[in-house]
């Protein structure tokens, strides 16, 4: 009968295996005709594969802790030095010039108003549906609905910020209906982009 390779593939798997090997060596060894020699040094070659096992668990533990350590950094860091980046430049000395030699004048965004598309999540509230988007550096967001039995989708919120919420009774008094949703941006008063993906939800 054929066997799989007896060395487990995983490394935990293989510091057991080898913890295991180093112990029972030891008691089987001279059964198998080894000597005191050699059954030391099979001992020593599995503890020293075990302890480059740990070391090398132990640095990656470390590194772990030091990348979390490295980003709370730079987020805490960010956060004051943005503060006080915001009052330089609105300080009367402030330059665009000197904004361009610290770095702080981020690179011009342009956006596409003809494919410009937003993202919409819906959630059941105590009230009816909540609708979230993203406006996409657009100014507001006309949401549509259809419901139950509709079948054609209507304009029923334009607002401002990217979240609305619709509560709205059920048609007929319907104790459970779906909802349909989507939202198309807008600047001024006309809408630009592409509608997007129409998100659904049983109210």
């Amino acid at each position: 009968m054929k066997h799989k390779y007896y060395f487990p593939p995983g490394i935990a798997g293989r510091r057991a295996w080898l913890l295991n090997y180093k112990t029972q060596i030891g008691t089987v060894g001279g059964d198998l005709g080894m000597s005191a020699a050699d059954i030391t040094a099979e001992k020593d070659a599995c503890q020293a594969m075990i302890d480059k096992i740990d070391q090398a668990e132990t640095a990656k533990a470390n590194a772990k802790s030091k990348t979390t350590e490295r980003d709370n950094s730079i987020k805490t860091g960010m956060k004051d030095l943005s503060t006080k980046i915001r009052n330089h430049k609105s300080n009367s000395g402030y330059t665009e010039v000197i904004g361009e030699s610290l770095e702080i004048i981020g690179s011009e965004l342009v956006i596409d108003y003809t494919t410009v598309k937003t993202t919409v999540k819906v959630g059941k509230t105590p009230a009816g549906v909540s609708i979230k988007f993203t406006l996409e550096n657009c100014e507001r967001g006309n949401i549509y609905c259809k419901r139950g039995s509709e079948t054609e989708f209507t304009l029923i919120k334009s607002v401002m910020h990217p979240q609305a919420e619709d509560a709205r009774p059920n048609l007929s008094g319907a104790a459970v209906e779906q909802r349909q949703y989507y939202v198309m941006l807008m600047i001024g008063d006309e809408e630009v982009g592409v509608p997007s993906a129409i998100e659904t939800i049983n109210n």
